[in-house]
């Protein structure tokens, strides 16, 4: 079998300059892979290799949490890549603890030479054994401070372009497409915009967004997360293809569709990684007459002051204490069910059979007092079988313990000699980095110690299965607090937010109800 060569190639936002030219284009995927195939080609070494190529667009260096470094890693790891080049290191990383862990310690376990063309690194010419040391440690931090300074400056950029009036994304909002002369305006989709004109008279003429949802689906309109994904961009999975009243909503109170520019709506906090934080209006920025206007700021007013009334009425009419809120949801279509107040209290519904006929979802209302029932009712039970267990359970150590004790004084002994092997690797490291031993003498011998790791830790499984074959998996903790509920007499919003991921509503019979501790017992 051939020995096998991959290529690494990494683009992302972090790779262009505020003009958006010159790094971008000295970091292009066609400029990485043309510097990694010329050097593969004038290699005499790499004839005999196969090669592969992993490619990450669009990723960032900060972390590595992307698709094709993961797959690469997996298959080094696994032996099946004996060789990895990169155009620099910060193609393979930011972070350079990351990296350094990479070049010092998993890539010379695995076997795998590494090349860095950009930084004249190869690990195969490294003088015994050592990976670079202190030289590769400060390119690696100064990579880290400089991604940190490069995505200030990047934000700062795109806010400074934001308030010229250019685009700064690379998806368009429904109703519009990238111009193709420029990058940085949108051009008006004429069919998704009259869609978006079609939402916005309705509402103006007091149609209610329920109403406009069930016409939407009535006429089988392409929704927009479907119309992102024919069209070739990125968009969320799942149930897409059906209007939700939440997807009419958001197209009613965009301002963009007045030709308003609105960026920094939220933000990233920390380096790396990707939840987002909103920011306060008063910090957006807006761009008057920025983008096409695909309707008026009269009609828009118009529309935002017939909500305004409408839900303003709306927030009033129900109890904010309500327990169950956002928690319930149909079983049939997976959306979240709407609640009324009614004289008798609370009442849920599930309105997509309003809008759409394409699921079979519940009918009529349910009580909030029968969830309430069902939900207690289940408490009480997971809270008694959680006392009967723990009680069983205790039984059951007393008696393993005395029947055989000599088994707890035998799993501390394997205990200490894992760690005593552990101590060894440990040593057999601190060899190899120094260079008294070669790299294949430390592959054999730590694998060696990590087989003697193995077997000791399956000794211990199988003394401890011995030792509880009468004990439940049940999770201890779990079935303690589930039984600290017993002798409950009553619900409260706190209780329900800690126990109750979600409900899910089939029919008033079939109630399911996922738990955030998840059900020991199956009920």
């Amino acid at each position: 079998m051939k020995p096998v060569l991959a290529k690494y190639l990494r683009i992302s936002d972090e790779d262009v300059d505020l003009d958006g030219i010159e790094k971008h284009e000295s970091n292009s995927v066609k400029n990485q892979r043309d510097l990694l195939n010329d050097y593969i080609a004038n290699s005499a070494e790499f004839a005999g290799y196969d090669v592969v190529e992993y490619l990450d667009d669009g990723r960032t260096g900060t972390n590595f949490s992307r698709p094709g470094v993961q797959s690469l890693i997996e298959a080094a790891e696994a032996g099946k890549i004996q060789c990895i080049i990169v155009k620099d290191l910060t193609r393979w990383g930011r972070n350079y603890l990351e990296v350094g862990d990479f070049l010092e310690q998993k890539f010379p376990a695995w076997g795998v030479r590494f090349i860095s063309i950009g930084d004249m690194y190869d690990s195969a010419t490294l003088v015994g054994g050592t990976t670079g040391g202190i030289n590769m440690a400060f390119r690696g931090l100064i990579a880290q401070m400089y991604s940190q300074d490069l995505s200030e400056k990047v934000r700062s950029g795109k806010d400074a372009a934001s308030r010229s009036g250019k685009i700064v994304t690379s998806q368009p909002t429904y109703g519009y497409d990238m111009d193709k002369n420029d990058r940085h305006k949108f051009a008006i989709n004429s069919d998704e915009a009259a869609i978006v004109r079609k939402i916005f008279d309705l509402a103006e003429k007091g149609i209610r967004i329920a109403e406009i949802t069930r016409i939407l689906n009535s006429e089988s309109v392409i929704t927009p997360q479907a119309s992102k994904q024919a069209r070739g961009y990125d968009s969320k999975t799942g149930r897409g293809d059906t209007w939700a009243r939440g997807m009419v909503r958001s197209i009613l109170y965009n301002e963009k569709y007045t030709g308003k520019w609105i960026y920094g709506k939220s933000r990233v906090m920390e380096l790396g990684s990707k939840r987002a934080t909103p920011v306060p209006k008063s910090e957006w920025i807006v761009v008057e007459d920025a983008i096409p206007a695909i309707i008026t700021t009269k009609q828009f007013a118009k529309v935002q002051e017939v909500l305004s009334k409408r839900f303003k009425s709306r927030k009033n009419e129900v109890n904010n204490s309500t327990m169950f809120a956002g928690k319930i949801k149909c079983g049939e279509c997976g959306r979240g069910m709407a609640y009324h107040k009614l004289k008798d209290g609370l009442v849920y519904k599930c309105v997509m059979r309003n809008h759409s006929n394409k699921f079979d979802c519940i009918t009529g209302r349910l009580a909030e007092r029968e969830i309430y029932d069902a939900v207690l009712n289940s408490l009480r039970i997971l809270a008694l079988l959680s006392k009967e267990e723990l009680q069983r359970q205790s039984r059951a150590i007393v008696s393993n313990f005395l029947e055989d004790e000599s088994k707890h004084s035998k799993i501390r002994t394997q205990q200490l000699a894992i760690e005593k092997a552990k101590v060894e690797k440990m040593a057999l490291w601190e060899e190899f980095y120094n260079g008294i031993i070669s790299r294949e003498s430390f592959q054999n011998k730590g694998n060696r110690i990590s087989e003697l790791i193995a077997k000791h830790e399956n000794n211990i499984a199988n003394l401890e299965a011995e030792a509880s074959d009468s004990i439940s998996s049940i999770d201890i903790d779990v079935a303690e607090r589930y039984n600290s509920l017993n002798g409950i007499t009553q619900l409260s919003k706190e209780l329900v937010s800690e126990m109750v991921k979600e409900i899910r509503i089939y029919s008033p019979e079939r109630i399911e109800i996922a738990w955030t501790y998840g059900d020991p017992f199956m009920v």
